[in-house]
């Protein structure tokens, strides 16, 4: 129980920081600092590609794949 409440906290942070990401990324193309935004999408996508990888880590430990 408290390991899932851990993983649930975990993905919510990861799921906040993808949002501020894109939200950096957003700010970066209006003030049209590509380099900058390019940076921001990698690391949304990067907490997007952790969050998938922990979901999937915790199915396999539970014995769904």
């Amino acid at each position: 129980m408290q390991d899932q409440k851990i993983a649930t906290l975990i993905d919510q942070i990861r799921e906040l920081d993808a949002q501020a990401a894109g939200k950096r990324m957003e700010l970066a193309l209006l003030l049209g600092d590509r380099d900058e935004a390019r940076r921001q999408m990698r690391e949304m996508n990067a907490q997007t590609e952790a969050r998938k990888a922990a979901r999937f880590a915790m199915c396999r430990a539970m014995g769904a794949h």
